[in-house]
Order: structure tokens, then C-alpha cells, then sequence
């Protein structure tokens, strides 16, 4: 199973919040539609999942307001496209605050922020020196692996290494904050479906496992082995402490005629498993980090219809617009 791919990120910049981690897994509150319920309609149906946390990928006042008063803690996202402005613009840093975070806590559970979405994704390198000054001026006013296999020879790739990713893991260090990672195990099955086990992908028990003999550790899914090696390249990095939070992961349900892993059972099946293992009590963490809690996000609420990229990108959504569910589950890890 030779695995080389690139697991995006997002950076935690700020929580304003002090409470203990809660393992139950929220759902990513995508907006790529023009045929999707309103923001009541769509708390109301976030309410019937147990969802333990909700994360938006923008700030929109009509959601931030519909979630108040419902204590139910909500991530919201710096737009990468603002970035570069912000790093260097300190009023502008406070303007945003002011206009994103202020106006709507703590009446609205604004719980994290995070700076950017796959920022180091994306062609733009200008954006990538950018990122830390431009946390740091947010906290002031208030694919990422080049190698991934065996997980305890993962390493950041080698033109962000030192002048963006250590910068960026000082940061989280100092302020104790999280590594934001988005892991979808569908996207390494489906570039290598001859060699990653399908059952390994979806979480399955009882699967093939697998075994990275440098350091004796073994997996017995994919979603673990790709989070450890996160957890061994900030190792490598100089950061063997930092914690990890999972900002997106899942399992399309739906995709074009070429995607075959690509369906509703399938979907349920990755998903109720990622909330059993990620809920489950004692808490089971990863085989490098036993025992330790991992907050998640479901991606994502809706099937969005004007979400760019391959028709899978279109069907990661547990309800349909109408607002019927697409598979029955429970984010609390009750009855799952």
C-alpha cells in the first residue's frame, strides 16, 4: 500500500472557549446551493443530528443568527481570499473581528476561528507566507505531505517546511491552540483502489490491517493511519505536542459513472464509523496517540449543487435540499 498524497488543512487560530474537549462529531454547514432550506430550517435539522458543533467555511449573519441561543458551539472561517490584506493591515484584522465575532458573541456559541481553508492546497504561494502574520493579527484584536507511507516517515513538503509550516505549528504551540486537518480516506481509495482495501477505507472491523514496522505500531483503518501521520510529521517538525482536530472529513454519496465507491450505503457506512470510533468510551484515539480526544466535522450538511470539481464533490451532504435525510445517523454517538 504505497500511499503519497496530500491531506489539506486549516489552522485553528483562537478559541473562546475554555471547556473540556467534546468528542461528539459536528457537521460541516456547507452554502454551495441555490436550492437549499434557510438558516432556521437548517438548525432545526443540525438539532435532529446531535450535532456537537457546527462549522461554517464563510460568516453569514443570517446563520450566525439563526444558531443563537441554541448552545451549540460554531467554528467560522477567514476567507483566503482576505488573507494577504489582513497580515498586513491591522485595522482591517480588528474590522473583521468586530463585524464576524463580536457582533454575534456570545449570544451565538462562536467557540472557534479558523484562518483559511486548504490554503496550502492552492497555487497562490503568496497566500502561504501570508497565513501566520495574518493569525497573528486576528489574535492580536481579539495538502500538506510530500510523504506519507509507513505514517512514522511522514514529512511536510519540502517548500513549505521551514518558511510556512514552522511558523504556523509555533504559533498553535504557543497559544495551545489545534492543528486543523481535513482527512478523507475516499480520496486515497479512490486514486488507488487496486491497493487500499475498500473495507480499510470505510473504517470497517475486522478489516486488513496494516503495519509500519519502523516503530511497531498497527492500523486497522485508513483514517487513523493518515492522522498519525500527521501527528509524526509535526513530530519531525520540532512538535511532538501539538493536538490534532479533524476540520472536514466523509464520504461522497453519490459521483459520476466512473465513481463506484461512491454511494449511500457506502456514505453511511464511513460515517457512522467515524462517529463510533471518534465517540467511543474509553477514549481510543489513534495507535501513536492512544487515548486522546479528536473533535470532528461531518462534511456536510447538504448535497450542494454548486459546489465546483468532479460530481463526487456534490454528494457529501446528509440531508438532500429538501431537507430530507439521506441515511439515517446520529452525530451524539447514540444509536449510530
Amino acid at each position: 500500500m504505497d500511499l503519497i498524497f496530500l491531506i489539506p488543512f486549516s489552522c485553528l487560530l483562537f478559541t473562546l472557549s475554555g471547556a473540556a474537549i467534546d468528542p461528539t462529531s459536528g457537521v460541516c454547514y456547507g452554502q454551495l446551493g441555490n436550492n437549499l432550506p434557510s438558516p432556521s430550517k437548517s438548525v432545526e435539522l443540525i438539532k435532529s443530528l446531535k450535532a456537537g458543533r457546527v462549522k461554517l467555511d464563510n460568516v453569514n449573519p443570517k446563520i450566525l443568527t439563526a444558531l443563537s441561543n441554541t448552545n451549540i458551539p460554531v467554528t467560522i472561517t477567514v476567507p483566503n481570499k482576505i488573507i494577504t490584506a489582513i497580515a498586513s493591515n491591522q485595522t482591517l484584522a480588528d474590522e473583521w473581528v468586530t463585524s464576524n465575532v463580536a457582533r454575534f458573541y456570545p449570544k451565538t456559541k462562536i467557540q472557534t476561528v479558523l484562518v483559511g481553508k486548504q490554503v496550502l492546497s492552492q497555487p497562490d504561494n503568496v497566500t502561504w507566507f501570508n497565513l501566520v502574520p495574518a493569525m497573528y493579527r486576528i489574535r492580536k484584536s481579539h495538502g500538506l505531505f510530500e510523504h506519507f507511507y509507513p505514517p512514522s516517515s511522514a514529512n511536510f513538503r519540502s517548500n513549505v517546511a521551514n518558511t510556512v509550516i514552522k511558523p504556523l505549528l509555533h504559533f498553535i504551540n504557543h497559544t495551545k491552540s489545534f492543528f486543523f486537518v481535513d482527512v478523507y480516506p475516499y480520496y486515497a481509495w479512490a486514486s488507488d483502489p487496486k491497493n487500499i482495501d475498500l473495507n480499510y477505507a470505510l473504517l470497517e472491523a475486522n478489516t486488513k490491517w496494516y503495519l509500519d514496522e519502523p516503530v511497531g505500531l498497527f492500523f486497522t483503518n485508513l483514517l487513523e493511519q493518515m492522522l498519525d501521520a500527521v501527528y509524526f510529521a509535526m513530530k519531525g517538525a520540532g512538535y511532538p505536542d501539538i493536538r490534532l482536530s479533524i476540520s472536514e472529513t466523509g464520504w461522497p454519496n453519490g459521483g459520476g459513472v466512473d465513481q463506484s465507491g461512491a454511494n449511500i450505503h457506502n456514505a453511511a457506512v464511513y460515517n457512522k464509523n467515524v462517529i463510533k470510533i471518534l465517540t467511543e468510551i474509553p477514549l481510543r484515539g489513534t495507535p501513536y496517540k492512544p487515548f486522546v480526544a479528536l473533535t470532528s466535522f461531518i462534511s456536510a450538511l447538504y448535497n450542494e449543487n454548486q459546489k465546483p470539481g468532479p460530481e463526487t464533490e456534490r454528494h457529501f451532504g446528509l440531508f438532500y435540499p429538501n431537507g430530507t435525510s439521506i441515511y439515517p445517523i446520529n452525530l451524539s454517538g447514540k444509536s449510530t
